[in-house]
C-alpha cells in the first residue's frame, strides 16, 4: 500500500505505485483522496484505488482497516505538510506494525515527532541530504561533508536508513553498504518516489529491512544507468526510470548473480 499524495503533488504517490509494480510488488494499492485516486486511475489502472473523503482521521481510519490486508506501506509521497498530515504520517509509525517505508512529505512528520516516538525495527527511511538534515538538527551542507555520520546517527535513531545523494549508503545500527550504480540521471523530480515503491515491493516480499533497501536501491541505480549509457542524462523522466526495473531484474536473473 502507498498512502500519499495530494493536490498539488498527485504524480508522487502515482510513480511510488509504478515502481512497486514494476519491481514485482503484486498488488499495489493507493490510499489517497478521491481526486489523486482520479489521477492515478487514468495514469496506471493496474493499481488499486482507495479513495478517501472528509478529514485526515477518515485516512487513518481506512489505513487501520486496510492495512492489516497489505504486507508493507510506504507513507509519505506527496502526502504534504499539513498539521493533520503530520499526525496521520506519526500515527501510522505508532499503530501499524508491519514493514513500512518512510520518505518525503513523512520524513518531515518524524523531524516534528517527539523524542519519545518509538523506534521501529522494520522500517526503513530514505531521506535525501536535505531532509536527513531536518531530521538531525544541521544543515544540508553539514550532511553532504559527513554522510557516513549523518547516516550512522540516523540509524541509530530511526532503523534502517537509506541516505540518497551521491554514494548511496544504506545503514542500520549492524550493518552499513554503499551503492554505486547510480548517476545524475537519478536526481530528476520523482525518481525518489519510484525508489520508495520499489524498495516497498521487497519489503511485501517479506525481505528484511536493510536487503530490501540495498536491492532496491542498486536496481533503481542500474536501471538509472542504464538510461544514461543508452542515451545521455538530458530529459531522462523518473517513469522511464520505473520502466526499467523489469529489464534490470530479468537481467540478474539469468545472470544468475
Amino acid at each position: 500500500m502507498v498512502a500519499g499524495g495530494s493536490k498539488n503533488y498527485p504524480g508522487a504517490a502515482v510513480l511510488s505505485c509504478l515502481g512497486a509494480l514494476r519491481s514485482g510488488g503484486g498488488i499495489v494499492c493507493l490510499l489517497s483522496s478521491s481526486e489523486v485516486c482520479r489521477a492515478c486511475a487514468s495514469r496506471l489502472p493496474e493499481a488499486v484505488q482507495l479513495p478517501v473523503e472528509g478529514a485526515w482521521n477518515s485516512w487513518m481510519d481506512v489505513a487501520l482497516d486496510e492495512l492489516p490486508r497489505a504486507s508493507a506501506a510506504v507513507v509519505g509521497p506527496g502526502l504534504g505538510r499539513s498539521g493533520a498530515a503530520v499526525a496521520f504520517a506519526t500515527g501510522l509509525w505508532k499503530k501499524w506494525d508491519k514493514p513500512l517505508l518512510v520518505d518525503g512529505d513523512a520524513l518531515y512528520a518524524l523531524a516534528l515527532a517527539p523524542e519519545d516516538l518509538p523506534p521501529r525495527k522494520n522500517s526503513v527511511l530514505t531521506p535525501h541530504e536535505g531532509e536527513a538534515a531536518r531530521l538531525l538538527s544541521w544543515t544540508p551542507e553539514e550532511v553532504r561533508r559527513n554522510r557516513e555520520e549523518a547516516a550512522h546517527c540516523l540509524s541509530q535513531r530511526w532503523g534502517c536508513v537509506l541516505l540518497k545523494g551521491e554514494g548511496t549508503m544504506v545503514v542500520t545500527p549492524e550493518a552499513r553498504a554503499r551503492l554505486d550504480q547510480g548517476g545524475p540521471e537519478l536526481s530528476v523530480p520523482g525518481s525518489g518516489d519510484v525508489l520508495s515503491g520499489c524498495i516497498g515491493a521487497f519489503l511485501a516480499q517479506g525481505l528484511e529491512p536493510f536487503d530490501a533497501a540495498c536491492l532496491g536501491g542498486t536496481l533503481h541505480g542500474m536501471a538509472g544507468r542504464r538510461l544514461r549509457e543508452s542515451r545521455g542524462v538530458d530529459g531522462v523522466l523518473a517513469s522511464e526510470i520505473a520502466d526499467g526495473l523489469p529489464f534490470v531484474i530479468g537481467t540478474l536473473r539469468t545472470s544468475r548473480v
